[in-house]
């Protein structure tokens, strides 16, 4: 028998290579299936959010929250419901006001299904920009680059996630608005769980490492199987339904008759469409070919990319991303030549195409990046022979999209890295950060986050703004905005940028001299009718107090506490109520603490 054909795990026993055991499942989908982390959701407070979920027809009491860290912020109350068509609930929960932009766990809970939650599922946006940039990647192939169908795998082997770290660690720095993934997300799909490989969940696991929104199309190894290994055929593919869905691909209902995982998502006037891509003659997997063909873009996919095109506004620009142009299947049931279906991505109404797959692909240059519309190959982020750790940035004005060119990260060809003056971590008053950028491009929307211990204070930053504080657990996270000038590989350029407490929170010093406190409300924000809020305070003495809610023009709307206490802790509760006993209108309120001629006020957000 050929080496290549030998069961896997007597290839791990003649190369040496132990059958990994560290590892274990991720998240796998349970009730939410819409919007995860591979396919998030982008909304503004004020916007709706859709959700999908599986759950019985009789299910009730829905209740949806973002969450990030110690910070809840319950969404406004569900509508929708359950859609027969689709055998799943189809709801739609509100951003409230004053949420700060940032990327969040989704969580959801009813009175039929266990809490589920999906993180990195939801980018809050403080506007869609008319000028911005965003990121695509491609070909992570996690954990390592080492193939089984060669007749041998390293199950100890991380190489191809310490390359992506290098790409995450750079792009947290740029601040794209979001980041396009084209596929082969891992090595081999189908060893989820022989040989306790578990590369889907040890990817997800990544994926949660980036601070911005990541849409991820599937790739030929992500939905793909070696022949010559264990795993039967279609493991792979349903392996990637557990993790990033959806169950119901493989038997469609009526009402969304689609058997591949394609979408389509919005920011302005970009328009962007993922499709799943992969083959299936033989070669990789032979799985259902009846339905998903000797490879991808089958006549279902671009009947589904036609409809998703047509229905997309005049003026906007339509961009489709994928691993690779498989070419679909000929009438005889045998794979099309490559690039059959988009080389002429005019006629299919596209102004632009992404793609990887090749790895070194225009390894004599970027490829023709003036050309509209464009079609782009990217190398990979695992190593290659041109360095790996490749990512590419486009910048966006007002719809326009202009490709720029391939960047290799944490490479000796360029690099972006940030020393931080102590650990930023929580446990720092002031801070400061040296960012040094050997890219020949400037990033001029790059984002800083500090974390803070908080101190009561609002913060300034030196050579950047600060745009928001989020308070949570006891640590400020302080964000500033910032310019990264352009550098070279033997000329870099680099910025300091440094955050510090710039003044106390009213009254908050003087108090905390005298003995008097005011903790931070919990929870904060809350749900009027639902629950209270819990104020905890501190008095010095005995004396006259008072505790009392005033909204943002400073008008006194409740009253918790007004008279004479003892010294030591007291605690009061704000149902959000007003004076009269009616329910007051979500938005920002303040609780103020009065005593001993001293002033405390700490922030509240109620929500309806």
């Amino acid at each position: 028998m050929p080496r290549s054909l030998l069961p896997l795990a007597l290839l791990l026993l003649l190369s040496g290579a132990a059958p990994a055991s560290a590892y274990t499942y991720g998240d796998t989908l349970t009730v939410i299936m819409k919007p995860l982390p591979n396919l998030p959701a982008l909304a503004r407070p004020g916007d709706a959010i859709t959700v999908w979920a599986l759950a019985p027809s009789t299910t009730g009491n829905w209740s949806a929250a973002l969450t990030l860290g110690a910070l809840t912020i319950p969404l406004g109350p569900p509508s929708g419901g359950y859609d027969a068509g689709l055998s799943r609930w189809v709801l739609s929960f509100t951003i409230p006001p004053g949420v700060p932009e940032e990327l969040y766990n989704l969580a959801l809970t009813s009175d039929q299904t266990v809490p589920d939650m999906a993180a990195h599922a939801v980018k809050v946006l403080n506007a869609f920009r008319s000028d911005f940039y965003f990121a695509q990647i491609s070909d992570t192939h996690l954990p390592e680059h080492t193939f089984s169908s060669n007749g041998y795998i390293n199950t100890a082997d991380t190489s191809g996630m310490g390359d992506f770290d290098a790409v995450i660690n750079a792009l947290n720095l740029i601040h794209p608005e979001f980041i396009l993934h084209t596929g082969d997300l891992v090595n081999e799909g189908e060893l989820e769980e022989y040989l306790g490989m578990f590369e889907m969940g040890r990817a997800q696991g990544m994926i949660s490492r980036l601070r911005d929104p990541m849409f991820l199309s599937s790739g030929n190894h992500d939905i793909g199987g070696w022949i010559p290994t264990p795993p039967p055929a279609g493991t792979s593919r349903r392996d990637w339904w557990r993790y990033f869905g959806w169950p119901w691909l493989a038997s469609p209902p009526a009402a969304d008759p689609w058997h591949s995982q394609d979408y389509s998502f919005d920011y302005g006037l970009l328009h962007c469409i993922g499709l799943e891509a992969y083959q299936n003659d033989g070669s990789y997997d032979n799985y259902l070919p009846a339905i998903y063909g000797a490879q991808s873009m089958t006549a279902e996919q671009m009947s589904w990319l036609a409809a998703d095109v047509a229905a997309v506004p005049a003026g906007h620009t339509k961009l489709a991303f994928f691993h690779y142009d498989f070419g679909g299947t000929l009438a005889n049931g045998t794979a099309a030549p490559n690039f059959t279906q988009f080389a002429n991505p005019a006629a299919l109404g596209l102004d632009g195409v992404l793609w990887g797959h090749n790895h070194v692909v225009y390894s004599n240059g970027d490829g023709n990046r003036t050309a509209r519309p464009f079609n782009l190959g990217l190398q990979s982020v695992i190593s290659n022979s041109y360095g790996g750790r490749t990512f590419r940035v486009f910048r966006v004005s007002n719809g326009v999209v202009t490709p720029g060119p391939m960047h290799h990260a944490g490479t000796a060809l360029d690099s972006l890295s940030a020393a931080f003056s102590a650990a930023n971590d929580g446990s720092q008053r002031a801070q400061s950060v040296t960012v040094t950028n050997r890219f020949g491009e400037a990033w001029d929307h790059a984002r800083l986050v500090f974390y803070m211990a908080d101190e009561d204070s609002s913060y300034a930053a030196t050579g950047g703004t600060v745009v928001q504080s989020v308070r949570q657990g006891g640590m400020v996270n302080v964000y500033v905005d910032c310019v990264i000038p352009a550098g070279a590989a033997g000329s870099p350029a680099s910025i300091t940028v440094s955050v510090a407490p710039d003044q106390p929170i009213a009254g908050v010093a003087d108090a905390a001299e005298h003995g008097l406190r005011l903790e931070l409300p919990a929870p904060n924000p809350f749900r009027g009718g639902a629950g209270a809020t819990r104020l905890r305070f501190t008095l010095p003495v005995d004396g006259p107090v008072r505790l009392e809610v005033l909204d943002p023009a400073g008008r006194r709307v409740a009253t918790l506490v007004h008279g004479t206490l003892g010294p030591g802790p007291h605690e009061a509760r704000w149902d959000g109520r007003g004076a009269d006993g009616a329910p007051l209108p979500s938005g920002l309120y303040f609780a103020r603490l009065t005593g001993g001629g001293l002033v405390l006020d700490r922030r509240l957000l109620l929500l309806r």
